[in-house]
């Protein structure tokens, strides 16, 4: 009976030292250098993550083509980037739901423009005056998106632009600044750069209403325990920022995500900007899966248009 009780306690020991292992895995969290990914910093930084009894670790990337193969890879539980790379991902063999909006547009706040090099400011006004003017992208991303629905509802014409395809975007910048591309779509603070350097902005998302950044984690991770956990370390994070701007603009500089020579020009960036009670931006809308799932389907991205329910996590 003795024995039978120590093999007793001995098994629950064995069940509740794998609880404890299985509670304590590190989530990590794939992040990539755009200014809004700062509040995943700052929710692992100062424990925030911990404090909801989470354990994340960030994981920065330097391009959404390296995030997705480590999310398929299984390396990841998560990552920092948009609804295309939902998409993508969700075919490709890594299920995954978005759990929270990073940006939003807003007539507030801009997140990209597209921007007049320095040298031909003075040519190039508006968009009037564009014509098969050299463009500086990159096709199937983000960037390519914002120039089809940039001509869509600023009525620009096809022929207004002519696509230069140029992948990563420090060079983009660079041929930019320098005059080999006239024109290019660039995300903050890379806007305010060209800015403070004499380009001009002749366009912005500021008109739009839809979700650009996102965080998605895949699936083994979508219970409601763990994604409402997540989202309130994040919101904490955003309200921190937004309480002391000052303190986190040295902290992004830190991390590259704001180049120093142009940080104290940078307009922070802001989370509670749409009255919501968590003080982050709305989750995509059906409308938004739908209008970004068919712009994918009509370039061969994927193979159909997802359910809004299979790629936003919205609860059980």
């Amino acid at each position: 009976m003795q024995l039978q009780n120590f093999f007793k306690t001995l098994a629950g020991g064995l069940l509740c030292a794998v609880c404890a292992m299985a509670g304590a895995e590190t989530l990590r969290i794939a992040t990539l250098p755009a200014a809004d990914s700062i509040v995943l910093d700052v929710a692992v930084d100062e424990g925030l993550f911990k404090k909801e009894g989470l354990d994340v670790r960030t994981v920065p990337f330097k391009s959404a083509l390296e995030v997705g193969a480590a999310m398929r890879a299984g390396q990841l539980a998560g990552h920092f980037g948009d609804l295309m790379n939902v998409f993508t991902q969700n075919e490709t063999g890594a299920p995954q739901a978005v759990v929270l909006t990073t940006t939003h547009t807003t007539s507030a706040q801009r997140a990209f423009g597209l921007v007049v090099a320095p040298k031909y400011a003075g040519k190039i006004t508006s968009l009037a005056s564009l014509n098969a003017t050299p463009t500086a992208m990159s096709a199937s991303t983000i960037i390519d998106y914002l120039l089809t629905r940039m001509k869509e509802t600023a009525k620009v014409p096809e022929t207004a632009l002519k696509n230069t395809e140029v992948r990563q975007i420090p060079i983009r910048l660079q041929m930019l600044l320098s005059g080999q591309n006239e024109t290019a779509l660039l995300p903050e603070p890379l806007v305010t750069v060209v800015e403070k350097k004499g380009g001009r902005v002749i366009w912005d998302d500021t008109g739009l209403d839809e979700s650009l950044a996102v965080v998605a984690l895949r699936k083994p991770y979508l219970d409601e325990k763990t994604v409402a956990a997540f989202r309130r370390a994040v919101a904490q994070a955003a309200a921190k920022i937004e309480a002391e701007p000052e303190k986190y603009r040295t902290l992004m500089v830190k991390k590259r995500l704001i180049p120093a020579a142009v940080a104290k020009d940078y307009k922070m960036v802001r989370f509670s900007l749409f009255g919501r009670k968590d003080g982050l931006p709305p989750l995509p809308t059906a409308q938004d899966v739908e209008r970004v799932g068919k712009w994918m389907l009509e370039r061969g991205m994927i193979k159909a248009v997802p359910s809004y329910d299979e790629v936003i996590y919205v609860g059980k």
